[in-house]
């Protein structure tokens, strides 16, 4: 559903409530809501996100993708080690021009679509 976005787009951090992650998405006419139950997230600058090496498959970041789950990493690895009840979590970045943010959870995100920008920062956690 996000495809078709301008290139770089923007994401926003809506807020955290009750577990879940809300993020929206703006790229040229198009705007979206992310919504995942995540145990933890954080956002990075996007020059460090896009300079970094991702191993060796996946390289340097190429600017094409904008939602993405890690196969494997760190975090993941570490998650996996001390979860009580040996649940398998899932690591998502999703990919902006400022920042970039990543989250861990056990489900995949919720995408939503907007008609426009204003609709897209009226929504949120603590908003409707």
């Amino acid at each position: 559903m996000i495809d078709g976005i301008d290139r770089p787009p923007v994401v926003l951090d809506q807020g955290v409530w009750r577990g879940v992650l809300h993020l929206v998405v703006l790229g040229g006419i198009r705007a979206y809501g992310i919504e995942m139950r995540c145990e933890i997230y954080a956002a990075f600058d996007e020059m460090i996100y896009s300079i970094a090496y991702h191993g060796d498959s996946a390289g340097v970041y190429d600017g094409g993708v904008y939602v993405k789950e890690a196969e494997c990493s760190a975090l993941l690895k570490a998650y996996e080690e001390i979860d009580p009840i040996g649940r398998k979590p899932r690591h998502f970045s999703f990919v902006g021009s400022d920042h970039c943010y990543e989250a861990l959870g056990f489900s995949e995100p919720t995408i939503r679509e907007f008609h426009n920008e204003e609709e897209a920062y009226a929504w949120g956690p603590l908003r409707t």
